[in-house]
């Protein structure tokens, strides 16, 4: 009788230990390994870090967020963009610690981001100077990097006076008392059309194995939406995964759920705007089309084009 196939062994990905909750439940549910994979998701924390992890090889598939992804793929790093993560839209949080009333009492304070140049910095930037004031005189940002995950447990002990964080961060500081959400990425006044997380390959894995880059994203949709028509699981599994209450994990959950995309499309329009701000912020030298960052052989039905 022959043997099972052997699993084919894939490290995904991921710039903070809040990302890829779908792709986690996936591999809990058997999803990736029915496609042939033993999935395993690597966090490196920071944008700029994961980025040139994916360059060296270090990495070859998983997400991150545009405004790194951007920058890196303009200076020649060698990555392309191959579809959307579940976050397409900005789902960064702007927090406050409690007492604080205005953003204008927010002058002089200490804002922690995951790293300089990570997509928690850029958009640190939009919001604040939205609201009047100079990121570069009137705020400190704080790079936290590996000490991200413990971003409650700063801005609780004084260490940081507002943060800009993810899902479950957002509800479990609520559910303390530590910190007010004041603002998501997403909103009008900031980002509303934003291709936000992006998944990447490497180019040399591309062109050496464009199936198993295909079959990667195959088992993230999938798991897209197995958590998707299974709620309660993905909160028991985010509950579990960080610490947090399931009361807190179903909050995340319900507020971040009706702006998911579950299929790994590109809002291509989107991208094209990510990538405007990164110039307009500096990030870029010079403006770069959307097209430019992405191999299209990955994209639905001729998206590109659209």
């Amino acid at each position: 009788m022959a043997g099972k196939k052997a699993l084919r062994t894939v490290q995904y990905g991921a710039p903070t230990d809040k990302c890829a909750i779908t792709v986690r439940l996936g591999v809990e549910k058997g999803i990736f390994e029915a496609e042939g994979l033993d999935l395993s998701v690597q966090v490196v924390f920071g944008g700029p870090e994961i980025a040139a992890a994916y360059d060296s090889g270090d990495l070859e598939i998983g997400e991150f967020g545009s405004p790194p992804a951007i920058n890196a793929i303009a200076a020649g790093k060698r990555f392309k963009i191959v579809g959307s993560g579940c976050r397409q839209r900005a789902h960064l949080y702007f927090c406050v610690r409690k007492g604080i009333d205005e953003y204008a009492a927010l002058k002089g304070k200490r804002v922690g981001v995951l790293g300089i140049g990570s997509c928690s910095d850029w958009i640190t930037r939009k919001v604040v100077d939205h609201h009047g004031l100079n990121p570069d005189r009137d705020i400190e940002i704080v790079p936290l990097l590996g000490d991200y995950p413990r971003v409650v447990d700063l801005v609780a002990d004084g260490t940081l006076d507002a943060c800009m964080i993810t899902e479950p961060s957002v509800a479990i500081g609520e559910e303390r008392g530590v910190l007010d959400f004041w603002a998501a990425g997403f909103e009008d006044a900031y980002l509303p059309d934003y291709q936000w997380i992006v998944r990447v390959a490497r180019d040399e894995l591309i062109e050496r194995d464009p199936e198993f880059v295909r079959t990667v994203l195959r088992g993230c949709q999938k798991s897209a939406h197995y958590a998707a028509t299974h709620t309660d699981e993905w909160v028991k599994l985010a509950a579990r995964q960080y610490g947090a209450s399931e009361t807190a994990a179903r909050r995340a959950v319900d507020r971040e759920r009706p702006h998911f995309e579950l299929d790994c499309r590109l809002d291509m329009q989107g991208l094209q705007a990510a990538a405007d701000l990164q110039y307009t912020l500096g990030g870029i030298k010079s403006p770069i089309r959307a097209e430019e960052l992405v191999d299209p052989r990955f994209l639905p039905d001729g998206q590109i084009a659209a």
